[in-house]
């Protein structure tokens, strides 16, 4: 079978020159999308709105209170630190075959609507998840009009 010329951008160049053949593709392209060795963590982010206020989730597994820290500058609000991989002693003999949990520095911004009432924001963390309450000012929520 001849060998096919594949792109190198994201792959693992060690297969590069591999013979091509269907199962060795797909074997590729598995090891390839669940190699998430690599990369920044990222953390989620959800946004929920309800009448009277926004609640911001953000998933940080496996950190602590310090590890991070929470901003408001100019209607802006963001969320910033960074996750440690685990450190290992001289003692330790464990071997990683392999580690899927991504680590490193990350900043999550978000920006915050004109009827959020600033000096309310509540911030609680608990079991890997900040929760973050913003209140909606009163005079800016909005009303609902009565057509006559």
């Amino acid at each position: 079978m001849p060998t096919v010329a594949r792109p190198t951008t994201g792959l693992n160049t060690s297969r590069i020159n591999r013979p091509f053949t269907l199962t060795k593709w797909l074997d590729d392209i598995f090891e390839d999308a669940f190699n998430w060795t690599e990369g920044a963590f990222v953390p989620e982010l959800n946004v929920y709105e309800t009448s009277k206020m926004f609640e911001v989730t953000v998933e940080l597994p496996g950190m602590n209170k310090k590890d991070f820290d929470i901003s408001l500058n100019e209607n802006v609000l963001t969320i910033s630190g960074e996750r440690h991989a685990p450190q290992r002693g001289e003692e330790d003999e464990r071997k990683f075959h392999r580690v899927e949990s991504r680590f490193g520095r990350f900043s999550r911004s978000l920006p915050l609507p004109n009827i959020a009432d600033l000096d309310k924001i509540n911030a609680n963390y608990e079991n890997g998840v900040l929760v973050l309450t913003i209140p909606k000012l009163k005079e800016k929520a909005g009303r609902k009009i009565k057509i006559s």
